[in-house]
């Protein structure tokens, strides 16, 4: 169980690094997708399912209208 955490983390921290090396639109939303799907492994891992899943629906959500209006 460490180790998967320690694994979601190095996600968690990928995404950011990939979001944040001003990458073109399609990378950047990857780099968003990547960092949901670790924060919310890193949530379903403290046994908070239900706020896990919601959230990561909020954030999939906002990211596919943001990424079909531009």
């Amino acid at each position: 169980m460490t180790y998967f955490v320690l694994f979601l983390r190095l996600c968690f921290v990928l995404g950011g690094l990939a979001l944040a090396s001003n990458p073109p639109l399609c990378c950047g939303v990857e780099g968003l997708v990547l960092m949901s799907i670790a924060r919310c492994g890193l949530l379903l891992s403290l046994r908070v399912s239900f706020v896990s899943l919601a959230l990561f629906m909020v954030y999939l959500g906002g990211m596919s209208v943001d990424y079909t209006y531009s």
